[in-house]
């Protein structure tokens, strides 16, 4: 008589052992790729907005007749400088006003040009700085515990340099060594009626593709130095309409060792120090606009006479090819 055998039914022990490795293993293989991709999208939606804001510089100059200025202080109809109660301008950043041309009238008409930035009901509750507005913010930032009260900004004009750095090398100290009291940037430094920083396209001498005129700053107010972050500090220059924001490049040290005192300059510009300098949550660089609304990704390694000769708007440095 023929006897059969049940056939095996489910896997043994082994064999579901030598699954669940494959399946880690497979994981383990697609969750680097999968966090590229996501990278990737953030960084061109990051790279989207901030074309978005240079094309809305763009569309206020045409419109007006000149770029806003990063730095602004307000003026009655008789063109005299309005004051605070305790004595001070009145100012504002070149943010506020470019509004209607990011599609963000709502917040335009909120917005108080006669009071300061973070005066009266600007600041508020229900207030105009109060708003979050996207397209200031860069999606691979982080975007909690930054202001509790105030929409922040992940861009910032580029507009100054420290003054006498001794990390300057011989060929940039000549043509960043003088000054110029309404900032050597494209976005400029308005004190009055008559004393005005706003500029116009031809004042771009050094070219309109060779000169920054917004870069990433991202994650104030939170204070991150070389990709950490410090939870024990905070920068204070994170909101979006502060005209305190706005880039100084004055580079940092990469040796720093934290528990010492901060270096107040170094080499590196890209990436060491979101303390007024071009700083981003990309691997490997950060995007920069230029003055002519094109993006660039300023690679981590750049140079501190690279960024100095890409900040100045009529100097007349050589600037590589292929930065």
């Amino acid at each position: 008589m023929w006897r059969f055998r049940s056939a095996r039914l489910g896997f043994t022990l082994i064999e579901l052992l030598v699954v669940i490795a494959i399946i880690a293993i497979l994981i383990g293989l697609l969750l680097p790729a999968v966090q590229k991709v996501r990278e990737a999208a953030a960084r061109m939606k990051c790279s989207n907005n901030l074309k978005q804001l240079g094309l809305a510089l763009h569309n206020y100059h045409d419109t007006v007749g000149r770029f806003p200025a990063a730095l602004t202080v307000a003026l009655d109809a008789q063109g005299q400088i309005l004051l605070r109660p305790n004595g001070d301008a009145r100012n504002h950043s070149w943010t506020p006003f470019i509004l209607p041309y990011i599609e963000r009238n709502d917040v335009f008409r909120l917005y108080r040009f006669d009071l300061a930035w973070d005066e009266g009901v600007n600041t508020d509750p229900g207030g105009a700085i109060r708003i979050t507005i996207p397209t200031f913010l860069c999606p691979s930032a982080p975007q909690d515990g930054r202001h509790a009260t105030r929409g922040v900004t992940d861009y910032a004009a580029t507009t100054e340099r420290l003054a006498n750095n001794p990390h300057w090398s011989a060929y940039i100290r000549p043509f960043v060594q003088q000054g110029d009291p309404n900032f050597i940037g494209v976005l400029g430094n308005t004190k009055s009626a008559t004393d005005r920083g706003e500029r116009r396209i031809v004042d771009i001498t050094d070219g309109t593709s060779n000169t920054m005129i917004l870069a990433e700053c991202a994650g104030r107010n939170r204070r991150f130095i070389m990709g950490r972050e410090d939870p024990t500090q905070t920068w204070t220059n994170g909101s979006w309409a502060n005209p305190n924001g706005r880039i100084n490049i004055n580079g940092f040290d990469p040796s720093w060792v934290p528990g010492t005192p901060l270096p107040t300059s170094g080499p590196c510009v890209v990436n060491c120090i979101n303390d007024k300098e071009i700083y981003s949550f990309h691997s490997g660089g950060a995007n920069i606009c230029l003055a002519d609304g094109s993006i660039r990704f300023l690679k981590a390694t750049a140079t501190l006479d690279l960024a100095l000769s890409l900040l100045t708007r009529n100097r007349g440095e050589v600037i590589p090819g292929d930065f």
